[in-house]
């Protein structure tokens, strides 16, 4: 192997290793959702999947400063990693705050974008095991349109479940733990689409 290739290959595997804890943060986070607040004692387990997701966001972050050559622009290495570690961030973001909002049963709709977090990150997953060969491998531009489709539902489920808190009637206090918790996976989920964002980058300037 050469020694261009080698370098490369580091970046890759970087990738690779960094999606592949994001999607097991968002099985644990995922878990979670379904069965709160049972499963409030495994809360602790998405930060240190988060914890696990900035240490090789950094490594990656550390190979990038001190390698002269790299498999795509350096600018887009950047994004692309920072972006998947916001992924991390925000499901631990919205975990840490079942807890400290006091959080007594989960709502159906916070369930749904637990789940759209979940299919998001496995199909990233899988993306990123075929992303050494973006530009030929099918599967790599298949991945990253539905990540933008599971973004479009998160949307509307988002979307829906702040129209029904609003409508609702419950205590004042509860709307806005909702909402707050609701705009963060949202948010969460969108962090998804935005790693979709920087691949399709990528494949346009390496046309």
């Amino acid at each position: 192997m050469s020694r261009v290739r080698h370098i490369e290959n580091q970046f890759y595997d970087k990738f690779k290793e960094l999606a592949h804890e994001v999607a097991s943060a968002a099985e644990v986070y995922d878990a979670i959702a379904h069965d709160y607040p049972a499963l409030k004692g495994r809360i602790p387990e998405v930060k240190d999947y988060e914890v696990k997701c900035d240490a090789i966001t950094r490594e990656t972050l550390t190979l990038l400063e001190n390698s002269f050559i790299t498999p795509f622009d350096r600018e887009d290495i950047n994004l692309l990693v920072r972006e998947l570690d916001h992924i991390a961030d925000g499901m631990d973001n919205v975990a840490a705050r079942f807890d400290m909002y006091g959080i007594d049963a989960m709502r159906p709709e916070a369930v749904q974008m637990a789940d759209l977090t979940l299919r998001a990150c496995k199909e990233l997953e899988e993306l990123f095991d075929h992303f050494e060969n973006f530009k030929k491998d099918p599967v790599v531009r298949e991945k990253m349109h539905t990540v933008g489709t599971i973004e479009d539902e998160g949307d509307t489920v988002s979307r829906q479940g702040l129209a029904n808190i609003f409508h609702e009637g419950i205590d004042a206090v509860e709307v806005l733990k909702w909402k707050s918790l609701l705009d963060t996976m949202e948010a969460t989920v969108d962090s998804c689409k935005g790693v979709a964002n920087v691949v399709r980058s990528v494949i346009m300037k390496n046309a």
